[in-house]
């Protein structure tokens, strides 16, 4: 298997188990509702689903991390991809450390565990990198052989993420459903890049 092939490979599994994950833990989750509670909830700690969802993000989430270094190496290299692949990769990592340190069963805050806080610290800042990753990354995209395109995904991913991250707190009542727009518009994202990863490009300085 040639690097460029790993790293689509990396990405669409890393989508595909995210995505089982979540609809198959839905469907497990008595009384589960994808618009108003969290993808955590399903990992959570006490979860009917928390064993396996959280297994899911971890293996997710690093092969996210490994795809977007991947990626560093394979386009053509310049401080804005370099720093935005970097901290895609962060989202990776972010995603699985939600699936190492679990929240609270239902996410509860009251008397929040030391896993539940560094679930929210890491998952928040991975969700943070992940958008800010994708805007450089579509800015470099401007200077890549066929790279115009990218340059525009990003523009209509990165708008919705960037309004639908700051919805992602319980004061909002759809709070699960801006959550599912944010990971929607890096899936998105993610599944673009892997299908232009495949395609050779000339290394830019």
């Amino acid at each position: 298997m040639t690097v460029r092939k790993l790293a689509f490979a990396c990405a669409m599994l890393s989508l595909s188990v995210l995505v089982v994950a979540t609809v198959a833990g839905g469907l497990t989750y008595p009384g589960y509702d994808h618009l108003t509670q969290y993808i955590s909830e399903l990992g959570a700690t006490g979860a009917v689903t928390g064993r396996g969802v959280s297994m899911a993000f971890i293996a997710s989430g690093v092969l996210l991390a490994a795809f977007w270094l991947l990626c560093a190496i394979l386009f053509p290299r310049g401080p804005l991809s370099i720093t935005g692949f970097g901290l895609s990769a962060l989202n990776g990592l972010g995603l699985m450390f939600g699936g190492v340190f679990p929240c609270d069963f239902e996410c509860s805050l009251e008397n929040a565990s030391t896993s539940a806080v560094l679930h929210d610290v890491l998952g928040g800042i991975g969700y943070l990198c992940g958008v800010v990753g994708l805007m450089l990354v579509g800015m470099a995209a401007r200077r890549w052989p066929g790279g115009r395109n990218l340059f525009h995904l990003a523009i209509v991913c990165g708008a919705p993420a960037a309004g639908a991250i700051w919805l992602i707190h319980p004061a909002f009542e759809w709070y699960g459903a801006a959550q599912r727009v944010l990971e929607i518009a890096l899936a998105v994202w993610t599944v673009a890049v892997a299908l232009a990863v495949r395609r050779p490009m000339v290394s830019t300085a």
